[in-house]
């Protein structure tokens, strides 16, 4: 059994991209967005190397995979949007926490299937410690879920009834498909809002 947790600084400012990069995108005019494209693709392949080591060594079917990105974009360094989804990096709107993460493991998990039902990157441990075999102490329970049974088709609920999320005074709970969220901006008063998502 192996672990591998491999932090990209990229897709993040500082925006730099090599020589490579810049000419596979000589076409975009912005150069901000170059670097952007550029930065994105040097990731890309460097997790296409990862992913094509673990078919190399036959490794794919035995190893459960997740991507995770810390925050929605867009900055205006990054060039990036969001849309249709509101706001972005360093808030609790959907922009900033819709899509926490990707997962794939050959042959266990469905290829392309988009799971629609809220979720939460507290669910990662929970679902690699299952399939570890490792399970928690009672004393110590989980605040995330085993997906497994819910990515596999053979549970049918949601995993949360609830989801909660805090960033300093930014604040949002999700109950069902009600959101209630307090997302100040500098200078404003701190104030709840209440949407159906």
């Amino acid at each position: 059994p192996f672990f591998l947790y491999l932090a990209y600084n990229a897709v993040h400012s500082p925006m730099q991209a090599t020589d490579k990069y810049m000419k596979r995108f000589a076409h975009i005019d912005d150069v901000h967005r170059r670097i952007f494209a550029g930065m994105l693709s040097n990731m890309d392949d460097s997790v296409g190397a990862v992913l094509g080591k673990l078919r190399k060594e036959k490794l794919e079917e035995n190893t459960l995979v997740f991507f995770l990105s810390d925050n929605g974009g867009p900055t205006k360094e990054l060039t990036s949007s969001n849309l249709p989804l509101r706001s972005g990096k360093g808030d609790v709107y959907e922009g900033g926490i819709r899509i926490p993460f990707l997962c794939q493991w050959k042959g266990k998990l469905p290829a392309g299937k988009i799971f629609t039902k809220p979720v939460i990157s507290l669910d990662i441990f929970a679902t690699a410690a299952a399939v570890a075999a490792a399970p928690p102490r009672k004393s110590r329970p989980l605040d995330g879920i085993n997906l497994l049974p819910y990515l596999q088709g053979t549970e049918n609920s949601r995993p949360h009834q609830e989801l909660f999320w805090r960033l300093n005074q930014k604040t949002a709970i999700r109950l069902g498909d009600w959101k209630l969220l307090r997302n100040p901006r500098r200078g404003e008063e701190p104030r709840w809002q209440l949407y159906h998502l």
